[in-house]
Formats: C-alpha cells, structure tokens, sequence
C-alpha cells in the first residue's frame, strides 16, 4: 500500500511539491519504503530452513530412540527385570509428537539405561558403535534447539524494529494527507487518485486490520464461541492471534501487521475452516465464514 501511494505522488508531484513541507514528507517517505522492503528481504530467508533441519534431526533422534526402547525392553522382558521394562517402555508416538525437550531427555535416558547394560544387550543388536551413533544424533539435535530459539530471538527484535519504522511511515503520511485534502475542490482529479492510491479512512471511523463473523452454511445463522486463529504466513511455528466469536457470531482483531494470514475457524459439531487472507494497513479487511455442520 505504501509503495503504490508513492508511486502515485512520484507520478503526480508537481501537484504537491510547492506545498509547505512536502518535499521533506516525500523523502521521508522513500527512505522509509526502502527500510520496510529491506525488512521484507531478511524475512524471506525465514526460519523455514533452520525448522526443517531440527525436526530432521528430531525424526532421526525419535526413531533411534524407539528402535532402541524396544530391544531394551526385549532383554529386560527376557531376563524378567520388571524396573528395567518400565524404564525403557516407549509408545512411538509418543517419542514421534513428544516436545524437543521431551525427545532430548528421554533420548538421553535411554542411551545411558543401554551404556549400563551394554554387554547384555550385545545379542539384541545394541553395540558401543550403534551408541555411539545414536549419542552424536543426540548432540547434533539439542545443538539444533537453541539455533532456533536464538533465530526467534533475532526475528523479534527485527519485528520490533519494523513496527517501529511501520509507526513512522504513518506519520508521515498523515501529514501528507493532510496537504492532499485541501486539493479535494481544486484538483478533484488529483484528490481522488491519491485517495484510492492511500484509500484514506475518514477522520473518526474506527481502523480495525480485521473483522469477521462466522455462520452456519445455507441458514447463515450465527456461530457463537467459535475459534479463530490468524496466523503470519508462511508458517514458522507462530504464536497464533486467538479470538472466540461473540454471541452473534462476530470477532474483531485490532493493529495487525499487515501481510497475508492463514485463518483457522473451529468449534466442536462443525468442519474446520482455513483460508488465507491478506491484512492491509490502514485498511479493514471483512470476512464471512462459514461452517458446515459434522
């Protein structure tokens, strides 16, 4: 929005370039244009590719841990040593879906229960180089963790940073406006391509990034305590914003960044519904979902 605005004034500016302050407001505006689309480009090399690579190691690390749970069990079920069958006993599942903590620790317990009975659980196929194997899968995957978590550390601080220059952008382009506006009689031409072009909202309309409400499909009778989860696309494992439905259906988001979303709309007795959508600043964007019943 703020690149076509410009766009539109570098096209038109000998309409404004006489008024007070105008020329500082339009340089203002290209250096801030310039830091946004810069924070576009870091964000393309997002945190896709460190992610990927931990769960990688995570699946590898998940699947060395059961294989290595189940022969555990085996020698301890053979030599009944019940404590040893409780110690080792791992549903897949658990260790597939189980947190990066919980993957880590566990894969941890498991490798030091083997490094104790090592010798017995030679005729299972458990050996110092199948361990050792496993303990350097381990290492690889808890070094993965923190990568992660200081790259969301780095993402926040880029975030804050481009809010920052968001605020700024504002600012500067209500002062714009406020030069436009006084073109609206003698240049309504003018007025009216820009006002498109920054698609101003009038001085005292609410701004708000979303509003929606969810029905049912065919009666379109409203769907109260629905969930709603918007979430920055693409997928980096987000925070999602999270909002329920009033009673008549209806949920509002405020001072969203702007840039597409997935929607997920959810409630017990009715089919999920996910769609995309694209969050304009300064603009509301509406929606009407709608839900089928199970």
């Amino acid at each position: 929005m703020y690149q076509v605005t410009y766009d539109y004034l570098t096209a038109n500016r000998e309409k404004m370039d006489s008024m007070p302050n105008f020329p500082v407001y339009y340089d203002e505006l290209g250096v801030d244009i310039s830091k946004l689309l810069g924070f576009a480009a870091v964000e393309t090399t997002n945190l896709t590719g460190i992610s990927n690579r931990k769960n990688e190691l995570k699946m590898v690390v998940a699947q060395n841990a059961y294989d290595l749970s189940t022969r555990i069990f085996a020698y301890a079920e053979q030599s009944n040593l019940v404590e040893l069958q409780k110690d080792s006993y791992y549903p897949e599942s658990v260790l597939k879906y189980g947190t990066d903590a919980f993957v880590r620790d566990n894969s941890r317990k498991l490798y030091n229960l083997a490094q104790a009975n090592l010798e017995n659980l030679a005729a299972f196929g458990v050996t110092a180089e199948t361990q050792a194997t496993f303990l350097a899968n381990i290492d690889q995957f808890e070094k993965a963790i923190p990568l992660k978590r200081d790259s969301v550390s780095e993402r926040v601080k880029r975030n804050k940073a481009y809010d920052a220059v968001m605020v700024q952008t504002d600012a500067v382009l209500k002062k714009i406006d406020s030069l436009a506006v006084t073109l609206r009689l003698s240049d309504p031409d003018f007025y009216a391509g820009y006002k498109s072009s920054r698609k101003i909202i009038d001085t005292g309309t609410a701004s708000l990034s979303v509003k929606g409400q969810v029905v049912e499909v065919g009666s379109l009778v409203p769907v109260p305590d629905a969930f709603v989860e918007l979430m920055p696309l693409p997928l980096n494992g987000d925070t999602p914003l999270k909002k329920k439905t009033a009673d008549k259906g209806g949920f509002r988001i405020k001072s969203m960044t702007p840039g597409n979303y997935q929607v997920k709309v959810s409630k017990y007795g009715y089919t999920e519904q996910v769609l995309d959508v694209a969050v304009n600043s300064g603009e509301t964007t509406k929606l009407t979902i709608t839900l089928a019943k199970n």
